[in-house]
């Protein structure tokens, strides 16, 4: 599947994230507040990696931020 540009996650239907593609950059209301989209839990919980989040977390953790999240994401 073909990545899109990033969209306002806020607008998008409930129906239609488990159509979102993991990895797919997102923003939340404003685009200056992006992220990527990890997935949706089976109780409905959206698991995005924010940018911002992810700086907080020290030089070099982007990868393992976004691994532990995404692993939170698909857990059953």
């Amino acid at each position: 599947m073909k990545f899109q540009a990033s969209f306002n996650i806020w607008a998008v239907p409930a129906a239609l994230y488990p159509h979102i593609q993991p990895g797919q950059w997102v923003y939340a209301g404003t685009p200056d507040r992006k992220g990527i989209f990890l997935g949706v839990k089976p109780s409905g919980t959206v698991v995005c990696a924010w940018y911002q989040n992810a700086k907080g977390k020290g030089r070099g953790q982007f990868k393992s931020y976004v691994k532990a999240l995404r692993q939170y994401a698909t857990a059953r």
